[in-house]
């Protein structure tokens, strides 16, 4: 192997066969089996206005955080997400929804090639290469590939972050070290707005590794400061760190001035806000089990919810986790006593500091921890293995290159046996109704992808009937999904809505049911009159019903409620005083909107 990558090329080449590879677990059936939930269907609705009628109608502001409890509006993330997504739909000229998920697809195969140049800041050619096929074929990195959500390119521009802020401690050139504090403010500054959590680990980090570098605990470097000339370089280094971040943060600033501080007060308000109430202890052995768990599924692919190891093998796994991380960490401190080298220095100080940092910040959530959380530590347990390789290949030379092999190519082994069993799960999925224990990204494992979705919503479009509004049920969950995808039929003459029994007499109904549910009793039970069905199609997950309520009457009560809420938003239209249709505020789930009104 040592051989092969002397040679010219081989390393591209190697490089090549990874990225190829992993582009093909994460584009199979990409568009059929894409999740399209709540989220993703608000941020393309949002998107699609842009689209359509101009960058204008752009947010100044970018998605919810969460589930965050405040006073006035919403608390929301900078806008970065929303413009991946629109520059995609300009350039595909399309708003089809896995359109708006190539972003997340992009950055996650560019994540591969950018953390083999992160590595190379310390590690070998040939362990630079295991450590990017090891994080390019990660089961868990791979789900997160596969869809759109705003935490999911935060693994790309957390690299990009530590990358730029080692090259710009180390360089010595003016002209470089100035284009690496740029590519640090960048990715910063792009990565804070893609998810809260991200903006305080990434900016602690960089903090505290510039800490480290500057050596500030030192008398004499403190003195140093105050030197005329190093005053000036902080200075100027100070200002153009500002400008991007200001730059990038721009519209988040328009919209705090239009707004007379309300986002910004809103994110005060959630610091304030009460953890979860629990104590010490409990917060930080739950923080110990949640990082070990989740450390062993980036790792080995198991270990999460709903893995299909028995309790021992978990086990196993989890001690193989604790083992790699701690190993790993105390091989980081020995190589820190005896590097002279600056940039390795920083390098090592900074992978501690990235596994520290992250379980410190974890602590406070410890109970409400999800999947996504980990993004930001997704390429850790892959450095530290490299860590580990480094060691033994210092100790044993080329007998090394086996272990080194075969570890890593077990870990490949079974990341791709545990995306082989999602992709198994998934496929059956999509023609019947199986059990869902490989989708850990989602709080409802339900298993339905857009594919699914898809078929749905063209047995309904294929079924209405000339001059009647379709009215159709599904559960709160997809509702706006579903309204989304109807919407791209774009047909000026489909009038449709969700259902609740109106006034109408030209209504036409339907029904979206889990394909495991009675749809009569379902239906029976919601609206309280008898259910007849006309016709049918299983979707997988879900089926499609064409229904009607033979005892309807006009004097039952039945009315439709429209619910239109004014959006908390402001568009780059506001800013400049453009008139432009008024969109409903993506946010709130208003069951009761037609897309064609």
């Amino acid at each position: 192997m040592t051989n092969l990558l002397t040679k010219k090329y081989a390393v591209a080449i190697v490089m090549l066969a990874i990225v190829i590879g992993a582009f093909t677990f994460r584009f199979y059936n990409f568009s059929d089996w894409l999740y399209f939930k709540m989220d993703q269907s608000r941020d393309a609705q949002l998107i699609s206005h842009a689209i359509n009628e101009g960058p204008m109608m752009l947010s100044l502001l970018g998605p919810r955080a969460g589930a965050t409890e405040v006073d006035n509006g919403f608390l929301r993330l900078g806008p970065a997400y929303y413009y991946f997504q629109y520059i995609s739909g300009f350039v595909f000229n399309s708003t089809a929804p896995q359109v708006f998920a190539y972003p997340d697809l992009f950055f996650s195969i560019l994540g591969i090639i950018l953390l083999y140049f992160f590595s190379r800041i310390y590690f070998s050619k040939n362990i630079s290469l295991l450590i990017s096929a090891m994080y390019a074929f990660s089961f868990i990195v791979i789900q997160y590939s596969r869809f759109a959500w705003n935490p999911n390119s935060l693994q790309f521009f957390a690299l990009l972050t530590f990358l730029g802020l080692l090259k710009f401690l180390s360089e010595q050139k003016l002209k470089r070290k100035i284009g690496w504090l740029i590519v640090w403010a960048l990715g910063l500054s792009i990565g804070s707005q893609l998810h809260f959590f991200g903006f305080f680990v990434l900016t602690a980090i960089s903090g505290c590794l510039i800490f480290f570098h500057s050596q500030f605990w030192r008398l004499q470097k403190i003195k140093d400061i105050f030197q005329k000339n190093i005053l000036q370089k902080i200075a100027v280094y100070s200002l153009i760190f500002i400008s991007v971040f200001a730059l990038i943060y721009s519209p988040v600033i328009i919209s705090d001035i239009m707004r007379k501080g309300e986002n910004a007060g809103n994110f005060i308000q959630a610091l304030s806000s009460k953890a979860k109430n629990k104590t010490f202890a409990e917060k930080i052995s739950k923080n110990f089990s949640e990082n070990t768990k989740y450390y062993c599924l980036i790792t080995t692919s198991f270990c999460g919810e709903g893995e299909p190891f028995d309790s021992a093998k978990s086990a196993l796994a989890s001690i193989f986790s604790l083992a790699l991380i701690f190993s790993g960490l105390i091989l980081i401190g020995k190589a820190l006593q005896k590097e002279k080298s600056i940039e390795r220095r920083n390098f090592l100080a900074l992978l501690f500091l990235w596994v520290g940092m992250f379980f410190i910040f974890t602590f406070p959530v410890s109970f409400q921890l999800r999947p996504r959380f980990f993004i930001l530590v997704f390429a850790v347990p892959f450095l530290l293995s490299g860590i580990i390789f480094d060691f033994f290949q210092e100790k044993w030379t080329k007998k090394a290159m086996y272990f080194i092999l075969v570890f890593a190519t077990m870990i490949i082994g079974l990341n791709i046996y545990g995306t082989l069993a999602w992709f198994s799960e998934m496929n059956q999925s999509q023609t019947k109704d199986v059990e869902i224990s490989r989708t850990l990204i989602l709080k409802n494992q339900d298993g339905v992808t857009l594919g699914e979705l898809q078929k749905a919503s063209d047995f309904i479009y294929e079924k209405r009937k000339i001059g009647k509004d379709v009215y159709y049920y599904v559960k709160p969950e997809h509702i706006n999904p579903i309204k989304y995808i109807l919407a791209q039929k774009k047909d000026a003459n489909f009038v449709y809505a969700t259902l609740s029994l109106n006034e109408n007499p030209n209504a036409q109904y339907f029904a979206i049911i889990p394909s495991d549910a009675d749809p009569k009793k379902v239906l029976e039970k919601k609206y309280e009159v008898p259910v007849e069905i006309l016709s049918s199609q299983n979707c997988g997950q879900i089926s499609v019903y064409e229904i009607t309520f033979p005892e309807r009457t006009i004097s039952k009560n039945f009315r439709f409620n429209k619910k239109y809420s004014k959006t908390d938003r402001l568009f780059w239209k506001d800013v400049f005083g453009i008139r432009k249709s008024s969109i409903e505020d993506e946010d709130e789930l208003t069951d009761d909107i037609n897309m064609n009104e």
